[in-house]
């Protein structure tokens, strides 16, 4: 079945190296219904991106994974910096004008909300869900040749909050309801923070 065709290519760009200091072990290894919790992540993605950037922790090994597209996957530039820093060392490897980035700890992920942001991306630099109150930068589209300078000099500068660094770039905020219209249970933005989360997924994973 050929991906859902978008105004612009999508690379996928999937932070694995998170601390996971709240779950315990590394999430993008856990085991989530048969499969490793990143192989979720991946197996959405490949239907409607061209490739995937995988962005790993120093030292970290990774499950092996099937795609059907190619997967570049690279360690953190950075040590201990965070999410935008993944962000940083991610954008630098993306070939695609879009990359739509989410954690590895994200299995509901609909394909569908990729290309729906995607699609509306027009001339923005990000395009970012507003989801349950909060923005949701770990689900959202860059325009790497915008977002990357700028990303990395706020990480240069220790300036470390992903929604701090949009101040310069031209960001669509896309309300709830807009998103439920895609995700109406929105699933999409659920995450595997503690152990037992795993068994709701593993449930949620068993209905769809």
């Amino acid at each position: 079945m050929g991906k859902e065709r978008v105004a612009e290519a999508i690379c996928g760009l999937v932070l694995a190296g998170g601390k996971s200091s709240r779950f315990g072990s590394d999430k993008a290894s856990a085991p989530l219904a048969g499969r490793p919790m990143l192989q979720w992540v991946v197996s959405a993605l490949e239907t409607v991106c061209e490739s995937l950037v995988i962005v790993r922790a120093r030292g970290q090994v990774l499950p092996e994974l099937q795609s059907s597209v190619p997967v570049v996957v690279v360690e953190d530039r950075y040590e201990a910096k965070g999410p935008l820093a993944g962000l940083v060392t991610g954008l630098a490897a993306v070939a695609q004008p879009l990359s739509f980035a989410i954690s590895c700890d994200a299995p509901l992920l609909r394909p569908a909300l990729v290309t729906f942001l995607a699609g509306i991306a027009g001339d923005h630099d990000i395009v970012c869900p507003y989801v349950e109150g909060f923005p949701q930068p770990l689900a959202a589209i860059y325009r790497p040749a915008t977002c990357l300078p700028v990303f990395r000099d706020c990480v240069e500068r220790d300036q470390l909050k992903i929604t701090a660094a949009f101040g310069p770039l031209r960001t669509s905020i896309v309300r709830e309801e807009a998103i439920r219209a895609i995700d109406p249970d929105l699933r999409s933005f659920r995450n595997a923070n503690r152990p037992d989360a795993i068994v709701e997924l593993e449930r949620l994973v068993s209905e769809q």
